[in-house]
């Protein structure tokens, strides 16, 4: 086991399944006390450079996860961030490598309302490459100490014609008994929407970036 600092926003930035949605759009449902929310986009590159830029991903979380935050979570508004409505504190974390369970310890603060020392996350993260060229990352949250009853994620990347992906980023919800009560509809906008957006964009800019780079060659 090895400790590392954890980026836990990562769990609330990947995807489930495909939605009939126009490109560059989101959207949330809310049923049941759980939120589930989509965002696709198309990306003009090929699934060589989209399988790097994943295993790079995986690598860093698992690894480096502090080179996250000058890629995957550039501008995602971590707990430097102090306007936000809740401010993760990242802590540490133990990733074991025999069972793939990242076990993360992290601070969350709501403003001026109450502040939650250590909360404990487990989570796997995965990826799967399937023979026609479509991949999915996958974020299963198994266990919450207070923030969430649970949550999963895949981030699904489709080939498409000419050269382009298609990005699909969703997210299901489902929090613990204080952050079901405090995050509204209209705060889930705030707080998680936008960051699914973000973390996608950021994916997708890293691609583009590296296809330039090879065009350039």
């Amino acid at each position: 086991m090895k400790k590392r600092v954890l980026p836990i926003i990562v769990f609330l930035s990947l995807a489930m399944t495909s939605m009939a949605l126009p490109n560059d759009s989101i959207e949330t449902t809310y049923r049941n006390g759980e939120f589930f929310s989509q965002y696709q986009t198309k990306v003009k590159g090929s699934g060589i450079i989209a399988s790097e830029v994943t295993n790079d991903l995986l690598k860093d979380f698992h690894n480096k996860p502090n080179n996250l935050f000058n890629w995957a979570l550039k501008g995602l508004g971590l707990q430097e961030e102090k306007k936000n409505e809740l401010i993760f504190v990242l802590k540490s974390s133990i990733s074991d490598a025999k069972t793939g369970i990242t076990h993360g310890k992290f601070d969350i603060i709501v403003p001026h309302i109450k502040t939650f020392n250590d909360v404990i996350v487990d989570v796997i993260v995965s990826k799967t490459k399937y023979n026609n060229g479509e991949m999915k990352v996958t974020a299963n949250i198994i266990y919450s100490s207070l923030l969430l009853k649970n949550a999963l994620g895949v981030l699904t990347i489709v080939p498409q014609k000419n050269n382009e992906l298609l990005f699909i980023a969703s997210v299901k919800i489902k929090f613990g008994w204080f952050f079901n009560i405090f995050i509204t509809k209209k705060r889930y906008k705030n707080i998680v929407e936008w960051r699914i957006k973000k973390f996608t964009e950021n994916l997708k800019e890293e691609c583009m970036h590296r296809e330039a780079v090879k065009l350039s060659y």
